[in-house]
């Protein structure tokens, strides 16, 4: 999954603010919000080493990706909070983290962040013991999420760094960063020793990996030193590594089934409760959050059943349903990664809805023009997006085929270097950003994205506003129908049975993966209905539900 770089001059020279601070004897909220956001760039560097070795719970090769777009969606959070308080600022990454939280990595990265959160509330500055406390309750949070916590990963990292802190007198703010990041470090090289399959496939946790990144971000970032610097293996160690690691984690745990995560907001949510019904759904069990909002995290062969039990205590949001076996497949098949180069482009994307806005803000991208179908933004908007951009490098998404000519107006009038890649849809456009790669120059990511077009198919279904003949096709008014890439299509009297049309339409033997952009008018019920509707229809098919809240149109279809 490709990802925006984060602020280039953060990997080249010590933090901006935090480089200012070396010494300081407390911590306020503009020093924490620099130091994760270098901490953050740190992490971004390693994102391709951590995904190569990771194995457990999953040999799905997403850690990194998961890890960085958590804490990303913190950093990003926090940049929008104002007020000097450490506790509003570590209130805002413990938020950001929960919403934007991804995979089994970023869940548990979530909880860690939300018990620092907690053991710092009602403070101004926090001093040396007060950021021992906060480890000492972000490790207790970490281990209360998960209905069975496994030693050798990042929970085991976590707590050490955290006792570690807790033996000695806290000292200033750097000494107990120090203290944490040297512990860190140590807990990471002893995970193989607490998990035989990391022993076996001879790496060591790829999540406790990144929570050591992160820690050694922090402290870098305190004592203004260079955040471009290596801290894990770049590359799997031999020829075939992929495909045994895969294999042995087939027989020692034998995963299955779906990843399925969700979140869901209600009244008086118990995610002890919660943890304790979904126990028997399956396994990679967590459950974080509070009693208004709850995200969980489960593998398992019933994730309707999950959805129901979900729907049950309230709305559901951001669901999200991967074949957990598609990904294993996905991750042999992939080649080790090359060794970073860090490129700085950031992207601007023309986009309307919650949902679709937060699917692009979850994959990286930070710079979003509101408009589409009926709403086109001006060249004037997109040329004030442009350069806002920190990179003097930009790639412009209009995901909409009348966008196109005002995006490629206004790159002609940026001062930047500017590429517009003619995204025609949502789908087109996500699909493009996923091809993004921080190991190549901004030339081949324009081209690779270009490709990434015509690697999907989209489809638009919507009703008809008034009656017409489309090539000989008579539609009336009200009817729904469904455009295959600007093309009509189907007809028929329900959305539901447009969408199937649709899909039927655009189904090949190489296609994988449907994903569903539920509509801002669309009930969480139909729409989960319909994906289930179509998991058992195209049981070859991973179907995957994103509530994109898209004026207009009821779905957005993406067949990859």
């Amino acid at each position: 999954m490709g990802r925006p770089p984060d602020d280039p001059a953060r990997t080249a020279r010590p933090g901006r603010v935090a480089a200012q601070a070396r010494g300081a004897a407390t911590l306020d909220g503009p020093l924490l919000r620099a130091l994760f956001s270098d901490a953050c760039s740190l992490l971004r560097r390693h994102i391709s080493a951590l995904n190569a070795i990771n194995v457990f719970p999953v040999p799905d090769g997403d850690t990194g990706t998961n890890m960085h777009l958590t804490l990303r969606a913190g950093v990003d959070e926090l940049a929008a909070t104002g007020g000097d308080e450490v506790s509003s600022a570590a209130r805002a990454l413990a938020h950001g983290t929960l919403m934007g939280a991804r995979g089994n990595s970023g869940v548990i990265l979530s909880q860690v962040l939300r018990g620092f959160a907690a053991a710092l509330d009602g403070c101004r500055e926090a001093d040396g013991p007060a950021l021992a406390a906060a480890f000492s309750a972000a490790a207790a949070d970490a281990y209360e999420a998960l209905s069975e916590p496994v030693e050798g990963t990042i929970l085991t990292v976590i707590r050490e760094a955290a006792e570690a802190v807790a033996r000695e007198p806290a000292g200033t703010v750097e000494e107990v960063l120090a203290r944490a990041v040297s512990a860190a470090n140590d807990a990471v090289a002893r995970t193989p020793e607490l998990l035989p399959v990391l022993k076996e496939a001879g790496v060591v946790d790829a999540g406790g990996l990144g929570l050591a990144i992160i820690l050694e971000g922090l402290l870098r970032s305190l004592r203004g030193e260079p955040l471009d610097v290596l801290l894990a293996p770049q590359s799997a160690v031999e020829a075939g590594w992929r495909s045994e690691a895969a294999s042995l984690h087939e027989v020692e745990h034998g995963e299955s089934g779906y990843c399925t995560e969700f979140m869901v907001r209600g009244h008086g949510l118990d995610p002890t409760a919660v943890r304790r019904d979904l126990a028997s759904l399956g396994t990679s069990l967590l459950v974080v959050g509070e009693d208004a909002l709850l995200r969980v995290h489960l593998h398992t062969a019933r994730p309707d059943d999950a959805l129901a039990y979900g729907r049950s205590l309230g709305e559901l949001t951001q669901v999200k349903v991967d074949n957990l076996e598609a990904q294993i497949r996905r991750f042999v098949s992939e080649g080790p990664p090359p060794a970073p180069v860090m490129v700085a482009i950031d992207i601007v994307v023309v986009a309307a809805g919650e949902g679709i806005e937060a699917a692009f803000r979850s994959v990286g991208v930070t710079h979003l023009v509101q408009g589409g179908q009926t709403m086109n933004p001006s060249a004037g908007e997109i040329l004030e997006a442009i350069e806002a951009c920190p990179a003097e490098q930009v790639i412009v998404l209009p995901n909409n085929k009348n966008i196109i000519a005002s995006a490629q107006q206004a790159a002609g009038r940026a001062s930047k270097r500017v590429k517009v890649v003619p995204s025609r849809s949502i789908p087109q456009g996500v699909a493009a950003v996923l091809a993004l790669n921080p190991d190549l120059t901004f030339e081949a990511n324009a081209e690779a994205m270009e490709r990434a077009l015509a690697s999907v198919r989209s489809a638009e279904v919507t009703r008809a506003v008034r009656a017409t003949v489309f090539k000989g096709r008579r539609v009336e008014t009200g009817q729904a129908i469904g455009l295959i890439d600007g093309s009509l299509r189907a007809v028929a009297e329900d959305v539901a049975s447009a969408v199937t049309q649709c899909v039927d339409a655009m189904l090949s033997p190489e296609a994988t993966l449907l994903t569903l952009y539920a509509g801002q008018d669309v009930r969480d019920e139909d729409a989960e209905a319909l994906a289930g509707e179509l998991r058992a229809r195209y049981p070859a098919l991973e179907v995957e539900l994103v509530r994109g809240g898209q004026p207009h149109y009821p779905y957005l279809l993406s067949l990859e």
